[in-house]
Order: C-alpha cells, then sequence, then structure tokens
C-alpha cells in the first residue's frame, strides 16, 4: 500500500474522491433505506439513549450499531447521517483495499492498476449497496485488507504483516460472523505452505492457532445461542417438535422437501439445489461477464504468477463457497449479497484477463477489436445501468413522513411495511417489532386488534388479487383512507385513521 501511494499518488487521490463521489450519488438517486437498515438504526438509537441492555437483547451481534452511534457522537451528526458516512467510508476503504490486492499480486503494472480502478469504481453489484445502510461493506473492506496482508506475507515473510492480517481478520468479525472461519484456516494454510522458513515457525503455529480456536469457539457458541434461540422458541410455542439445532437443520431441508420424503436420494436432490443457488447467486453477483474473465485469467495464466499466492487464492475462494453452501443448506435460503465476499476474491484476477486480452485483441484484425470494443461497451452499460437503479419505495417514505407529521407521537401506527414505520418517527422499540407483515394485518383485522392503533398504513401491490381483496376489506371496516400515496404502476399506501372510525361506530 506504502508504495503504491508513493508511486501512484494522484491515482489513489481520485480513486478515494471518484467513490465518495459514487456513493453520494447513489444515496441521492435512492434515499430510502433498506429493511435491515431500520434494525441497525434502532439499535443505534436505543445505544445512543444509553439504553445498551435493551439493543443487545434485541441482537448480540450489535457491532455495526456501535460503530454508527460512534460516528454519530464524534461528527455530531444524527444517526441515519452517520450510518451513511460510514458506509461511504467503509465502501472506499474496500476499493482502496481492491486495487491495493492488486497492485501487490501485479508489482504495481500501471496499465493493470487503472483497469482495477475503474472496474472496482463501476463494479455493478458494489455500486447496487451503495445506498443500503448494512454492515456487509464494514465486513469487506477488513476481509479485503486482511487478504492483502497474506499476500504482502506471502512475498516478505514479515511478522508485521501476519499481525496486519489478525487484527483485519478480528475487524471483519465484528461485522458479519464468517470472519470466524478465515480466523480458524488462514495460519495453518499461511504457515504450512509458504512460511517453511520463518523462525520459529511450530511455536507461531501452536500458539496462534490455539488462541484462534479458543476465541473462535466463544464466538460461533455466542452467535449461534443468540441467532437461534428465537426461532427454536417460536417453534415450541408452535407445538413443533424441535428441541435442538439439529431439529431445526431437519426442519429446513423438509420445507424445501415439500410433501416428499427425507431420503439420501432426496437429501442428495436438496445439496444439489442449494449449490445450483449458491452459483446462480454468485453469477448474478459477478455480473456475468466478469466471471469469464476470472475464468480466463486462472487459466491462462496472466495472473497469479506466484505459486503460494496462487495457493492462498484459492484457498480464500474454496473456504467462501464452503460457507456459502453451509448457510444455504441450514438455512433453505440464500441472501445474494452474501456472495460478494467469494465475488471480490475471484475478481482481484478480472484486471489481469482484461489487459491481456485488450492487448491481444489489438494485436489482431477488425473483428478481434471489434469484439473488444463491443464488450467494453456492454460492461459499461452494464455499469452505468446500476447506478441509475433505484429500489423504487419513495412511496413508502412518503406515507411514512405524511405519519409523522400527522399523528401525535402517543399515538400507535401499524402498518404491513416496517419502512413506513421507520419514516413515522416511531421508537426504536416500534421500528425492532417483528408484527409488520401484510399476514398480521390480515390476523389482526379478523381478531379486532387493528382497534388498538389510531392509524393502519396498508402498503399495496394492486396487481396482486388478494393484496386489492384486502384493501376493500379495510375500507369496509374501517371507512375512506384519509392518505393515499400513489407510486405509479398500480402500487399505493392507504392510511385509515382507526380512532375516528372507531368514534364514529360507537357514537
Amino acid at each position: 500500500m506504502y508504495q503504491l501511494y508513493r508511486d501512484q499518488p494522484l491515482l489513489l487521490f481520485a480513486l478515494v474522491v471518484t467513490s465518495g463521489v459514487l456513493s453520494a450519488w447513489c444515496i441521492y438517486n435512492d434515499p430510502v433505506i433498506n429493511n435491515d437498515g431500520v434494525t441497525y438504526l434502532a439499535m443505534a438509537q436505543y445505544m445512543a439513549e444509553g439504553k445498551w441492555a435493551a439493543a443487545f437483547d434485541y441482537y448480540s451481534w450489535p457491532y455495526y450499531s456501535v460503530f454508527v452511534v460512534a460516528t454519530a457522537k464524534l461528527l455530531f451528526v444524527d444517526i441515519e447521517t452517520a450510518a451513511y458516512l460510514l458506509n461511504t467510508l467503509f465502501a472506499t476503504l474496500l476499493v482502496l483495499a481492491y486495487v491495493s490486492i492488486v497492485g501487490e499480486l501485479s508489482n504495481n503494472n500501471r496499465r493493470i492498476l487503472l483497469i482495477a480502478v475503474v472496474l472496482i469504481l463501476f463494479f455493478p453489484s458494489i455500486n447496487k449497496y451503495r445506498s443500503f445502510i448494512i454492515r456487509d461493506f464494514g465486513y469487506l473492506s477488513c476481509y479485503l485488507w486482511s487478504l492483502y496482508f497474506i499476500f504482502r506475507f506471502c512475498r516478505t515473510f514479515n511478522k508485521a504483516h501476519l499481525a496486519g492480517w489478525l487484527v483485519f481478520a478480528i475487524l471483519s468479525c465484528l461485522f458479519r460472523f464468517e470472519g470466524i472461519v478465515f480466523l480458524l484456516i488462514a495460519p495453518y494454510f499461511l504457515l504450512l505452505f509458504g512460511a517453511r522458513n520463518l523462525p520459529h515457525r511450530r511455536a507461531i503455529l501452536l500458539s496462534l492457532s490455539s488462541a484462534i480456536v479458543v476465541a473462535s469457539a466463544i464466538l460461533v457458541f455466542w452467535y449461534v445461542n443468540d441467532k437461534y434461540s428465537a426461532m427454536l422458541a417460536m417453534a415450541t410455542i408452535n407445538g413443533q417438535d424441535i428441541t435442538g439445532i439439529t431439529d431445526l437443520f431437519l426442519e429446513n431441508i423438509k420445507q424445501r422437501l415439500g410433501e416428499r420424503a427425507l431420503t439420501p436420494v432426496n437429501y442428495t436432490l436438496v445439496i444439489i439445489a442449494n449449490i445450483g443457488d449458491v452459483f446462480y447467486e454468485l453469477f448474478r453477483r459477478m455480473a456475468g461477464f466478469y466471471l469469464l474473465f476470472v475464468i480466463y485469467a486462472y487459466f491462462k495464466g496472466p495472473a497469479l504468477s506466484d505459486e503460494l499466492q496462487r495457493r492462498v487464492w484459492l484457498v480464500f475462494v474454496a473456504t467462501n463457497l464452503v460457507v456459502l453452501l453451509g448457510f444455504s443448506l441450514f438455512n433453505n435460503f440464500l441472501v445474494s449479497r452474501y456472495t460478494l465476499a467469494t465475488a471480490l476474491t475471484l475478481l482481484l484476477i478480472a484486471p489481469f484477463a482484461i489487459d491481456h486480452l485488450w492487448q491481444k485483441a489489438f494485436m489482431a484484425g477488425p473483428v478481434a477489436k471489434t469484439t473488444a470494443v463491443a464488450v467494453i461497451v456492454v460492461l459499461v452499460g452494464i455499469s452505468l445501468d446500476r447506478l441509475a437503479e433505484t429500489t423504487n419505495k419513495m412511496h413508502l417514505k412518503n406515507a411514512g413522513q405524511w405519519l409523522a407529521e400527522s399523528a401525535k407521537s402517543n399515538q400507535a401506527i401499524y402498518s404491513n411495511d416496517k419502512l413506513i414505520i421507520y419514516y413515522a418517527a416511531r421508537s426504536p422499540s416500534e421500528n425492532l417489532d417483528h408484527l409488520y407483515s401484510t399476514d398480521m394485518l390480515i390476523e389482526f383485522l379478523e381478531t379486532n386488534q387493528l382497534r388498538n392503533y389510531d392509524y393502519v398504513a396498508f402498503n399495496l401491490d394492486n396487481k396482486i388479487h388478494a393484496d386489492s381483496l384486502l384493501r376493500q376489506t379495510l375500507t369496509y371496516h374501517l371507512g375512506r383512507p384519509v392518505f393515499i400515496e400513489d407510486a405509479g404502476n398500480q402500487r399505493y399506501v392507504f392510511v385509515f385513521d382507526v380512532r375516528q372510525r372507531y368514534e364514529r361506530s360507537t357514537g
């Protein structure tokens, strides 16, 4: 990193500025936070109010929210602004780490570095999430910096670089649980694969591994107990015969099988289906073309000429895939952005392929040149399209802000969408409530529990027949809506004044 700063200071300065501008644009283009962001900000608000126990009771891995509230206090800004600033910082650290790793692998080849800068700044799967308030950017930036120090260690065998890996690997665990896996494997493959000449190699391996195994076991126990205890409690309440993690795992498998029996053949099919899910989501996050560049770079050899670096890269790719498959198998679903660590690890060698193919194309005939230009145009189009994309949830924000102005702070609001509750300026406890869904809205209507609320905000898609019927039912029971937000494309938010309707019906 120091050599890159020394040799290419203007390039790094342009990288930092452009990354900040891209984040600002994405937030401006789509100024509605994501659902997970509501949770993180509510926990941060609890912490800002000094209610740390309440935050930890809700979720015992709240370190991202700790960073958010620390940023808010340090910069004297509100919680939401602090989260956006923090994610902009993490996104910038991520692109810096990526370029630094490519610089390390290419001996700071200027042409390859320029390709890496353009590639990571406009990589669609990064820009897709720049406007999100998520902990993933914190995890990914620490993950890549730890990988950078591993590659440095492969070249220098300097124990300071080993310490750098350890620091960032530990920091990554504060954001996502997966970081623990890399803590477990890294000392083994580093010292066994390459550091054969390191003084006191066995002593370092034994002490480092022992400490990491103990710390990881504690963290795993804590994480599993927190993540799945609520699911086990809910299963008991629902009368399901689920008493442990193994039972929960088998229940998830049965849900995927449906009516089919849990036989070895069907279980094998579930494993195959989950492998398919992992590679499908990875292909999506790699935006197709980039995966082709990775395959070319690996098999044609313009990247990873150092054997130890190649082994490190392969171990990290394989470990990421195993983690993804394990998560998919246990939980019976996979969030697309969870594949980003794998995608970025693969993407490290893509600039080498692009550079190699570009040179070959312009040494060849007109057909090759035309093809190369066409590919570049397609990639630019994909990147620019992602920068213009929005989540189309502005109507939820508008409806919530109307409620914030119209409803008093002591008046209760129910909605089938938690974003409306958030923008209605409700308390952290209301934002963390699990009751916001269309199914619960129907149940509350049928059991007359909606009378406990002053306002009901119904987010509906009129193209869905069940939503259309529910709107008619709500109008019948609660009267005409007092506010309607039209998002276009037959999507609306209807706000009903339950209190006034109840007073009229009993007056």
